[in-house]
């Protein structure tokens, strides 16, 4: 009922949801924590899914989806929610009362607006998020937002990386839709991004309990709106070979990027990855979407196609003495973590531009 009308991102939607706690909730140590704020109507204007855990001394409630989620936010109805400001500090004083108790409200990575629609917990008190976000409008000439997007120079080194990995077969770009492709595409994914972390030297996070497992049923499972797959898998080959491949979920007309993989070598050095992104936007603006994104993080690929910046915050929000007591040392922690990302950010600019000049010099 409550998304009738209402304005949320693909990571509340229902089905989304459903499945993430199933496969990846449970080994959470949480329970759901779902709140509804109805207007002086009776009418459910704001659902805040959440998920209540014991961190320490004290009990928290935060968003279902954890790092899966890359946005989170209340799904709510603008035309009910007259006063947000007022709203918002009701919600918290019945807080107050509620049974089971919460201490505090954790609520990182909130996008200050979603489909020009102000975020109402904005109202509240709330710092900058460590993270940031990008996103990019689409329109329904690809080839237009093409040439808007990227110079002639990088679209002719496209084509010629498309031609090299033509050699090993014919190239196509293809959305895994049968159960034979997604099992397919699913399976060449988990490898590829297994094989990359391994040799990053990092963990891999996909290999945590349930991740698979919720990864697969989402992307086997249809929205029950329109028939669509809760995730949306697509994928690049060369002849018989999956060299790249990005999950998504959409939802009001954007289509969120969750993870992608690539292949290694010989295929690595042709950008497999960012040929099937540009084809993956090209697929959005032909079934009419109006945004893309690919999640929070800087990162360089995300640059072209993902060109505004969609500003984040952090809400941490006590609800009793003891969430109060703990309250400062939580937003100095997110404070301290977004000060580190700048000063990494920094530095990884101060390389960069070494590296330019470096390379100057040197012709």
């Amino acid at each position: 009922m409550i998304q009738s009308g209402s304005v949320f991102s693909g990571y509340q939607d229902i089905e989304w949801l459903s499945r993430w706690w199933d496969h990846v909730g449970v080994h959470q140590d949480a329970g759901p924590f779902i709140i509804v704020l109805k207007n002086h109507h009776g009418q459910p204007g704001l659902l805040l899914p959440l998920m209540r855990q014991r961190r320490g001394v004290i009990d928290v409630a935060s968003f279902m989806g954890g790092k899966h989620a890359n946005f989170n936010l209340p799904l709510w109805r603008p035309g009910l929610l007259q006063r947000p400001a007022d709203s918002m500090r009701d919600l918290i004083g019945a807080l107050k009362t509620l049974q089971p108790k919460i201490d505090l409200l954790a609520f990182v990575n909130q996008p200050a607006a979603w489909r020009g629609e102000a975020n109402p917990v904005l109202m509240l008190a709330h710092q900058a998020s460590s993270n940031r976000a990008y996103s990019g409008a689409l329109q329904d000439d690809y080839d237009a937002l093409l040439k808007e997007r990227m110079g002639s120079g990088s679209r002719k080194k496209l084509r010629q990386k498309e031609r090299r990995l033509a050699q090993h077969g014919g190239v196509r770009y293809w959305q895994a839709r049968s159960p034979y492709e997604i099992s397919q595409v699913l399976e060449t994914f988990f490898a590829q991004k297994g094989e990359r972390m391994h040799e990053l030297g990092l963990a891999n996070v996909f290999a945590d309990p349930g991740i698979e497992d919720f990864i697969t049923a989402g992307a086997r499972g249809q929205r029950a709106d329109n028939g669509l797959p809760i995730i949306e898998l697509y994928a690049m080959s060369a002849g018989d070979v999956i060299i790249a491949t990005l999950g998504g979920i959409s939802a009001n007309g954007r289509l969120c990027g969750m993870f992608n993989s690539m292949a290694g070598d010989p295929y690595r050095n042709e950008s497999p990855g960012e040929l099937l992104l540009a084809n993956v936007i090209r697929l959005c603006c032909q079934r009419g979407l109006d945004r893309f994104d690919l999640g929070i993080g800087d990162a360089a690929y995300k640059e072209v196609f993902c060109n505004e910046v969609e500003p984040l915050f952090d809400s941490v929000l006590p609800i009793t003495p003891a969430g109060a007591a703990l309250a400062p040392a939580w937003r100095a922690g997110l404070a301290a973590r977004r000060e580190l990302k700048k000063s990494q950010t920094v530095m990884q600019t101060r390389r960069f531009l070494g590296r330019l000049m470096q390379q100057g010099d040197d012709q």
